[in-house]
């Protein structure tokens, strides 16, 4: 049987090529990149940065704020995520957003698979509105813009906008400070609406209809049979939310024979399922209280019944838009690490330029390379513990 999915995205890789190929005369390779420049979207780009100055002017300064602040906290974040595999308490770190060729995320040591057409519609968003930033913000600093384009890595779509980098370098360090910190800014404010419209979408078209859970617990009672599915009732008592599930257990209580419904989805259509088992008691818990030992709990989230005809095409744009605030938010952190030649590494550099002219070299050297240290050793440790 044909996996449509993938045949869809081989299909589209494949006219990417083709299109690169026969365009090849205007294609320039760099080293593992193959980039076309063009003009087009430069007058655009300049008539929105030549209006509203003060408002891009205020946007920068927010850029530039918002930009530090991420940069300490996602350092900070790397860190600590370091320290929690090497002591145990998690399995998995950093890992590279890339595209799958089926409709399911997997997650291993060192990747995040993402279903191809959610990633391919979510990176070009994030490329238009970085790169589309930094070319507003260059504008309002008076910084020529050379070309635009997109291009390849490897069969990686992305977009830029190449700048004057010597006109970069003249101009003041709060300028561009605005130019370095537009690009994730964007990438923020695109996270943002997409977390605003994946709110509505939820409140407006989906009901409680279970609960939801990441994993079994070894050597607790769901895991030694093995329970799958969404739970929808334990006993006599119905399960629409974490709540009505939580109240059961505690109405339980340990040592108890339960009945555990749920429900498996299997070709569109979904199956009742039924599992027998003893809860114990709950981990930690001061009063008598039942556990069954899954992890990752949350609400499962149905279509209401009037929508169910539209449910493939609700489904596809609820989705898009929660990776949509995924690949924009995790990338513009990653960015925005004190790390060259990302901008986040740029615009440190300007800070110790300013405030510790001498020891600026030393200082961008030693944190780039612990930042360094601390992004390989969450992508290297879990292969040594997975």
């Amino acid at each position: 049987m044909i996996d449509w999915y993938a045949t869809s995205a081989i299909i589209f890789i494949a006219i990417l090529i083709v299109v690169f190929y026969r365009d090849r005369k205007n294609v320039k390779r760099e080293s593992i990149l193959l980039l076309r420049r063009t003009r087009r979207g430069k007058k655009l780009l300049i008539r929105l940065g030549r209006r509203f100055p003060r408002f891009w002017k205020g946007i920068g300064f927010l850029a530039v704020g918002v930009g530090f602040v991420a940069s300490v906290y996602f350092l900070y974040a790397i860190g600590e995520n370091l320290f929690k595999l090497l002591t145990g308490e998690i399995k998995l770190g950093a890992g590279l957003l890339i595209p799958s060729l089926t409709q399911e995320v997997s997650i291993g040591p060192g990747y995040f698979a993402i279903p191809f057409w959610y990633w391919i519609i979510s990176i070009a968003m994030l490329f238009i509105v970085h790169e589309g930033m930094h070319g507003i913000m260059a504008v309002r600093e008076k910084i020529r813009i050379k070309t635009l384009g997109w291009g390849l890595l490897v069969v990686f779509l992305l977009a830029f906008v190449e700048p004057d980098e010597k006109q970069v370098a003249k101009k003041k360090p709060m300028q561009q400070l605005r130019f370095f910190a537009a690009g994730s800014f964007g990438n923020f404010l695109l996270a943002g609406l997409a977390v605003l419209i994946v709110s509505l979408m939820t409140v407006s078209m989906f009901t409680q209809a279970g609960v939801a859970y990441s994993g079994l617990i070894e050597g607790y009672p769901a895991a030694g049979v093995n329970m799958t599915g969404v739970i929808t009732g334990v006993n006599s008592y119905t399960v629409r939310n974490t709540t009505d599930f939580a109240i059961a257990l505690d109405d339980i209580g340990p040592g108890k024979a339960v009945t555990i419904y749920t429900m498996v989805k299997r070709g569109g259509e979904f199956e009742n399922r039924t599992f027998v088992l003893t809860t114990v008691q709950r981990p930690n818990a001061t009063a008598e209280s039942g556990f069954i030992g899954i992890a990752g709990v949350g609400n499962y989230l149905a279509l209401g019944a009037g929508l169910r005809p539209y449910s493939g095409l609700i489904s596809f744009v609820h989705e898009l838009f929660f990776f949509v605030f995924l690949l924009n938010f995790a990338i513009a952190m990653v960015n925005l690490l004190p790390l060259k030649p990302f901008d986040g590494g740029r615009m440190w550099e300007l800070v110790f330029k300013r405030f510790v002219p001498r020891q600026s070299k030393l200082l961008v050297w030693g944190l780039g390379l612990f930042t360094l240290f601390l992004l390989i050793g969450n992508f290297v440790v879990p292969f040594l513990i997975w």
